[in-house]
């Protein structure tokens, strides 16, 4: 084995090596992260100051820079817990001078030896046990009971008699009622003040609807079978529970579109089968840590991968040149093993010649034109052997050379292909299946761009459902989900392909017509709008009519995309306030 090929061993050897120690260190960094993360769930509640600092603690945590977030945290969550250490030891200190408080004013009062010795035993353990919070409900619990202990012996012997802590707290008669509040005048002030608090505290009612919609509900309509596209889910039970199921789902379908690296392919498993196996409020927290994890992991693996795949390229660029070089390098040995060919050549005829011409009888010449010949024929097929051997040299290396070129081209339109994938997934709505935000502001500056070329007719409408707050308020998220899918799907599929649609956010939808004068636009929408009025949405068999109002606004010579858009907003808000369920075209 030559020098060339043990360092290139010792290479390969150690950046595997070096590779398994990146592994390592990025499975305990996980590792750390989880506990870290967990560790800050666990103390919660203690100290509000800790808590922020735990909270930040997470945030930093799914970030990829941790160093400087960390730096900046550490010194103030030790000062944190320093202060909230402090403030423990002062409740402590309060807590255990109440207890003996508490203590001493039983013990000044006149009770039998049987009921004062175990008094004198607590009072001398409170300085002792009080230090530790696990010892308070324990001693709250035999000071109730040494306290009870002493009513009691108190309530025989002097039943006329108050006890301490009766004239304390107030105590019960024998018919077990509160006596009677003393006569003091309630203010009226007093009573606002507490009715106002108590209508605060209650929730309030849902929202009615509107008198147009209340009115639509109750007309008569045909009995629609339930479970049909246009049913709105029914939510039995209030809070989470509506939309534990929904989430579920969703950090599911989140979690089915990471590719994770092998490492953490089974923590994904194990989060796949908490997941499946029901959501409740309390595993919520973690599980959004856990799967901020993963995601993490998989933006980190997508990357390593990336630069490893760059890496690899790097190095078959380098054996690729390396190849050509030889190429180069061998061709040039060929010209030069020509060229002496030639010149040896050239002397042997030469030497030829001169024998022929120093023959003096036709047997001596015969001897001398064999012998160069033999020369001659031996030159020439030692430079045809080489030849033949360097031109199958060329040839392999060569066919080398277009391998790799074919296996490179196909890993390029490999990593092209995932990237484009990828970018189509993140301009897609998940909810709608419309295209987003995003997406719509790169097809919007393409079409302005050709509308500013080629001139034409280029349209513009904001659509919005009308009063979609109180579909969630009254029959809940799941319903205005549902709401909202319907609605885009009915949109969609009565634009043409040139038009485009997408959620700009919340239940608003841009629409984009180009090619479209501004009445056949206004004809259109009218057509949408109309088409969304007439969808049987019902909710447990009661029909619903959901609408919707639109402004519209063409491009005029000059208009900029932020320009017509503010046009076709406030046409969209002079809607709303004209009564909603309507299309207005703005003006100029």
């Amino acid at each position: 084995m030559s020098d060339e090929q043990r360092w290139k061993a010792k290479y390969l050897e150690s950046l595997e090596q070096q590779e398994k120690l990146e592994r390592r260190w990025d499975a305990r960094l996980d590792l750390l992260r989880r506990g870290l993360v967990r560790s800050s769930l666990a103390a919660e509640g203690v100290d509000k100051a800790v808590d922020q600092c735990m909270v930040e603690l997470r945030e930093i945590l799914r970030r990829d820079d941790i160093d400087a977030g960390l730096s900046a945290l550490i010194p103030r969550l030790e000062k944190a817990v320093l202060d909230s250490e402090q403030r423990r030891q002062e409740r402590v200190e309060q807590n255990a001078n109440a207890i003996e408080g508490l203590t001493q004013q039983l013990l000044k009062l006149e009770l039998p030896g049987e009921v004062r010795k175990p008094l004198k035993k607590f009072s001398k353990q409170i300085e002792e046990r009080a230090g530790n919070p696990r010892e308070l409900p324990a001693l709250l619990g035999e000071l109730s009971r040494l306290q009870q202990q002493a009513l009691s012996v108190l309530g025989s012997s002097e039943s006329e008699r108050p006890g301490l802590l009766q004239r304390l707290f107030g105590g019960r008669g024998e018919s077990g009622e509160a006596p009677a509040a003393p006569n003091v005048p309630i203010r009226a002030d007093a009573m606002a003040v507490a009715e106002t608090r108590t209508e605060d505290a209650l929730p309030e009612p849902a929202a009615p609807l509107p008198e147009s919609m209340a009115a639509r509900s109750t007309e008569m309509a045909p009995v629609i079978a339930a479970g049909d596209e246009y049913a709105l889910p029914v939510a039995d039970e209030p809070g989470y529970s509506q939309v534990a199921e929904h989430i579920a789902a969703s950090l599911l379908s989140l979690l089915g579109e990471l590719e994770l690296p092998p490492a953490h392919t089974e923590q994904g498993d194990q989060l796949r089968e908490r997941l499946q196996s029901g959501l409740n409020w309390y595993e919520l927290v973690p599980v959004l840590d856990d799967l901020a994890v993963l995601v993490l992991a998989a933006s980190n693996s997508g990357q390593k991968e990336f630069a490893h795949y760059l890496k690899q390229l790097n190095e078959r660029l380098a054996a690729f040149i390396g190849s050509i070089s030889e190429t180069h390098t061998g061709y040039q040995e060929s010209l030069d093993s020509a060229k002496a060919f030639s010149d040896e050549l050239r002397q042997q005829v030469s030497g030829l010649q001169t024998s022929v011409q120093e023959a003096t009888d036709l047997e001596s010449l015969k001897r001398t034109v064999d012998s160069r010949l033999e020369g001659l024929l031996s030159t020439v097929s030692a430079f045809q052997e080489q030849r033949d051997s360097r031109e199958q040299e060329m040839v392999d290396r060569l066919q080398t050379l277009v391998a790799r070129v074919n296996e490179m081209e196909q890993e390029a339109q490999s990593f092209r292909d995932s990237i484009e994938e990828q970018r189509q997934k993140a301009l897609v709505d998940p909810l709608t299946g419309l295209p987003n935000r995003a997406a719509w502001n790169e097809r919007s500056a393409l079409e302005v761009a050709r509308w500013q070329r080629y001139g034409g007719e280029l349209q513009l409408a904001v659509l919005d459902v009308d009063l979609f707050k109180r579909i969630n308020d009254n029959y809940g998220h799941l319903a205005g989900d549902r709401v909202l899918k319907i609605i885009a799907q009915e949109l969609a599929k009565r634009l043409r392909k040139t038009d485009f649609i997408a959620r700009f956010g919340g239940e608003e939808f841009v629409v984009l017509l180009p090619a479209t004068p501004l009445e056949g636009a206004e004809q259109l929408l009218e057509t949408l709008r109309a088409a969304i009025e007439a969808c049987p949405f019902h909710f447990k068999g009661e029909r619903l009519v959901i609408t919707l109002s639109g402004g519209l606004t063409g491009f005029t010579s000059g208009d900029s995309l932020e320009q017509a858009f503010e046009r076709a907003d406030q046409a969209l808000y002079q809607a709303k306030g004209s009564g909603r369920n309507r299309i207005i075209r703005a003006a100029g």
